[in-house]
This record gives C-alpha cells, structure tokens and sequence, in this order.
C-alpha cells in the first residue's frame, strides 16, 4: 500500500495503519539519525520524537513532497534541537555495519580500516556538505527530498553535492600525496 493511501486512511480514523508506516521507515531512519547524532539511546529518542510528532501533524503533510522526506526533515529538526541543547556539532558517520562480516578477518579489517579512513576524510567537509552527500549516496534521496529535509532549495542541494564531491577528491589527492591541478 502507498504512503499516501496509509496516511489517508490514518486521518480518517484507521489510526492502527500509522504502525505500517512506522516499520516502513524505521529501520532508514534510524540508519540517517545515527549520522547525526552521538549516542543509540538519542538517535532512538530522536527517532520516536520524530513519529510523534509526524503521527500529531499528519494533517498536515502535503503529498507535493514524499513522506520519508518529510519525516525525515521532522527527525532533523528533533536532532538539531537535541543538538543545540547539548551544544555540539551534528557530526555524520559512516556506520560499522557496512562492513561485511561474512568475510575473513583479514578482508573484514581492511574493511573497517577503508570505513574510518573514509570518515576522518568525511569529517573534514563541512557539515552542510557531509549531510548532502549522505542523504544523496546513503540514504539514496532525491535533489527534491534533500532539500526537504534540510530545508535548502534543489540549486543549493546541487551545489552541495558537487562542492562536497570535489572537497572529498581534494582531501583525498592531499592524504594521497598528491598535488593535483585544480
């Protein structure tokens, strides 16, 4: 069943239907909060702050825009204000459990040595160019829904990601030895 159809028939009563779109989108959005936010006990606080409050102002969704990305833009929101209340930066991480643990000890450490170095890479951009790139290549949104969730225009998603592409080649070609042109 469609998101839209779940949310239509959760405004008309059926609110039991709100649970499908909650373990539709749980698992990502708990995925996107961890890049955000430092601790498991936050980013499960902040993903059912997130529900919450989608749940209460579901009449107001407006389906120009897909659910998953105005949820998403609520759960940003609940982070950053956790944030500011904890005064720190929103760092982005790149979760251990990309590497497969199906492969032998040497492969699964190579792995986990290619992930933090890819991190401390990440770490060097700035905030708003790391959250771009994650929402675009992790989290696989639209121009669109990024610019949903951080509340930016399509233009200024678009050069996000190419400024953040090309700072991510730069960072790289320097830890590389390299001194690239351009």
């Amino acid at each position: 069943m469609e998101d839209a159809e779940l949310i239509q028939q959760v405004l008309k009563g059926r609110h039991e239907q709100y649970g499908l779109l909650v373990q539709r989108y749980q698992e990502p959005l708990i995925h996107f909060l961890r890049g955000i936010l430092g601790t498991e006990d936050e980013v499960f606080d902040c993903a059912q702050e997130a529900f919450l409050a989608a749940y209460r102002n579901l009449w107001r969704y407006s389906s120009s825009y897909t659910f998953r990305a105005w949820l998403y833009a609520i759960a940003r929101n609940k982070a950053i204000d956790l944030m500011r209340k904890k005064k720190r930066e929103i760092p982005l991480s790149i979760d251990e459990n990309l590497v497969d643990h199906h492969v032998g000890p040497e492969e699964a450490y190579l792995a986990k040595e290619q992930a933090l170095d890819v991190q401390a890479i990440l770490e060097e951009l700035p905030e708003h160019y790391r959250q771009a790139l994650y929402l675009r290549y992790q989290q696989e949104l639209s121009y669109e829904e990024i610019s949903t969730v951080l509340n930016i225009p399509i233009s200024s998603v678009k050069t996000h990601l190419h400024r953040g592409k090309e700072k991510l080649r730069q960072i790289m070609e320097r830890r590389n030895g390299y001194e690239g042109n351009g």
